[in-house]
């Protein structure tokens, strides 16, 4: 399948779980994927290059501006343009114990990854999006169930084409 064929995709958090997942997905519809994330990706890499498809990784903390601006020239610059930029990478410490008992740094550390993460994705991946003719955008919304059933009833999601079946 080659929905995504001459598409380049930056995915944040892709060196495991859903954001591995989504990489070797991508790549598998013909999508050259950046892995963005702290942990190493290389063993993603490995995985689609032995697939057929192309990938790098990029050492990225979503919490640093500069590492997000970092990755997205380096996306730029290694496949020619940005088209799909995933917003994955998100964080669950072990101190956030519920709204009643997390601290305020440990609401300060997931607001800044979760959220200001993704501004700061959108930030310098939009531009990077638009420069390369066109752009698609997704961030989930991680531990909201109010925004999932506001997701679903989404006009927004109702006009989206689907991207896997």
């Amino acid at each position: 399948m080659d929905r995504l064929a001459g598409k380049v995709a930056l995915i944040t958090g892709a060196a495991g779980g859903l954001g591995r997942v989504a990489a070797e997905l991508f790549a598998a519809e013909g999508a050259r994927v950046v892995i963005a994330d702290l942990s190493d990706g290389r063993d993603v890499v490995d995985a689609i290059a032995g697939a057929g498809g192309e990938a790098t990784y990029v050492a990225t903390d979503v919490g640093d501006d500069d590492s997000v601006a970092i990755a997205v020239q380096r996306t730029v610059d290694t496949f020619g343009g940005l088209h799909v930029l995933y917003n994955n990478a998100g964080i669950s410490p072990p101190a956030d114990d519920g709204p009643e008992n997390t601290g305020d740094d440990t609401w300060r550390r997931v607001l800044d990854i979760n959220v200001m993460g993704v501004a700061r994705c959108c930030r310098h991946g939009i531009p990077a999006m638009l420069g390369s003719g066109g752009a698609a955008s997704s961030t989930w919304p991680r531990s909201s169930p109010t925004s999932a059933r506001r997701l679903r009833r989404s006009p927004i999601r109702r006009r989206r084409a689907p991207c896997s079946r």
